[in-house]
């Protein structure tokens, strides 16, 4: 992960190696596929899309999209804009509605307007978890390949 100064107003060395510890066992029980981007702020350049344009443009970029069974997860948040957008790819989308991804990010919200960023975090990451098990568990004998980078991109 590049080291960007801002990240620390919000965590901690160690929070984010928990952060990416909850990610990383998340994906030890799914064939789920996490990837966390954070942003302090848009760029010049980045304000000519819409928060959710430039999520999606991430998702591409990060290769969310890429797992075969199309099952990554992109968390995506802009700091000092309050953003925070939750986007699945197609193999999630078809089986989990776009309101369980909403309820999620109203959970973080709350985290975020008490300071509770890594608790929010976690508490996201470990929900998403729950969900991912159940309905992308590990299958028996098939090959849970980690098959996307797993560091949090901090931008």
């Amino acid at each position: 992960m590049a080291k960007k100064q801002w990240i620390n107003n919000y965590f901690s060395e160690d929070e984010l190696k928990e952060i990416q510890f909850a990610a990383d066992a998340v994906e030890k029980r799914t064939v789920g596929e996490i990837v966390l981007s954070f942003r302090n702020k848009k760029t010049l350049l980045e304000k000519l899309y819409s928060n959710h344009e430039l999520a999606m443009k991430d998702f591409e970029t990060l290769g969310v999209h890429k797992t075969a069974e199309r099952t990554g997860i992109l968390i995506f948040i802009i700091f000092e804009e309050k953003y925070y957008d939750i986007i699945a790819d197609e193999g999630i989308y078809a089986k989990i509605p776009d309101e369980t991804w909403n309820k999620m990010e109203a959970k973080l919200k709350e985290e975020f307007r008490s300071k509770n960023y890594s608790a929010g975090v976690i508490a996201l990451i470990n929900e998403m978890g729950e969900i991912l098990a159940s309905e992308f568990p590990v299958r028996a004998g098939a090959v849970n390949d980690d098959e996307l980078d797993h560091e949090i991109v901090v931008n």
